[in-house]
């Protein structure tokens, strides 16, 4: 009778090319939440830290409370008296290896021509200069053009971004008076365009199911009658050999 062994194995496979499979788009897509996890560290020079100074930590507005915008709209108001001097992005965790990512630290430095002034930033990310707000960040203060006044956002998208290459905005608003008083985008900063990123809903590595049939039974039980019946003959036919050779001697 025949029998059959089956061995499943369970493979989990990488593949460059999901990536093509993937659904782009330059938002959000519908009914699907952008979601993003942030942690922010503000950085405060060394020699204003002391208690003299209040630490101002409220937050002004409300994610929620804003609405997707063109560039064009985010940079059509500047100030002087307030800059960037740099932004700087760094892209980790790519869980189906396909080159987009689903976490990355953000980090920019802002400075003022004033001692000391408060604003908060609102961090947008977009495709094809439309970008939707991602997080606010608290109030905090600029100390002149100290380097040691930075924000740091460690970032998670978990839903609602599709595999894409993103760029990202940075809004500054003065504390006091709510007035945008500088930008720095994609346009300004190489390191903030074209970052290929996707949320944790689309990271997700692919899983195959691979089967591998052998055949035994039967044709095992044929294959080693045939070489029994094989090396019977070849010592019938010695023997035989054998005796002839002795009657003739």
């Amino acid at each position: 009778m025949k029998s059959h062994i089956t061995h499943y194995l369970l493979i989990t496979a990488v593949f460059a090319s999901l990536s093509l499979f993937t659904p782009q788009a330059t938002a959000s897509q519908p009914g699907n939440v952008a979601v993003v996890s942030v942690t922010e560290t503000q950085h405060t020079p060394t020699l204003n830290s002391d208690k003299s100074v209040k630490k101002i930590t409220q937050k002004k507005v409300e994610l929620a409370s804003l609405s997707a915008k063109s560039g064009e709209q985010l940079r059509s108001t500047q100030s002087a008296d307030y800059w960037f001097y740099d932004a700087w992005v760094t892209l980790y965790t790519d869980r189906d290896y396909d080159g987009y990512f689903s976490a990355f630290d953000l980090e920019f430095d802002a400075d003022t021509h004033y001692y000391r002034a408060p604003v908060y930033a609102i961090v947008y990310l977009g495709t094809e200069d439309y970008y939707e707000p991602f997080h606010v960040t608290d109030v905090f203060e600029l100390y002149n053009d100290s380097s040691e006044d930075g924000v740091l956002l460690e970032n998670e998208l978990i839903t609602g971004y599709p595999s894409n290459d993103y760029d990202i905005l940075i809004e500054l608003i003065d504390a006091d008076t709510d007035v945008h008083v500088a930008t720095i985008d994609a346009y300004s900063d190489a390191d903030l365009s074209y970052q290929s990123m996707e949320s944790v809903d689309y990271d997700i590595p692919a899983t195959r199911e691979v089967v591998i049939e052998s055949h035994g039974g039967s044709w095992g039980l044929w294959t080693s009658l045939m070489l029994l019946l094989i090396i019977i003959s070849r010592r019938l036919n010695a023997n035989a050999l054998s005796r002839k050779s002795n009657k003739v001697s």
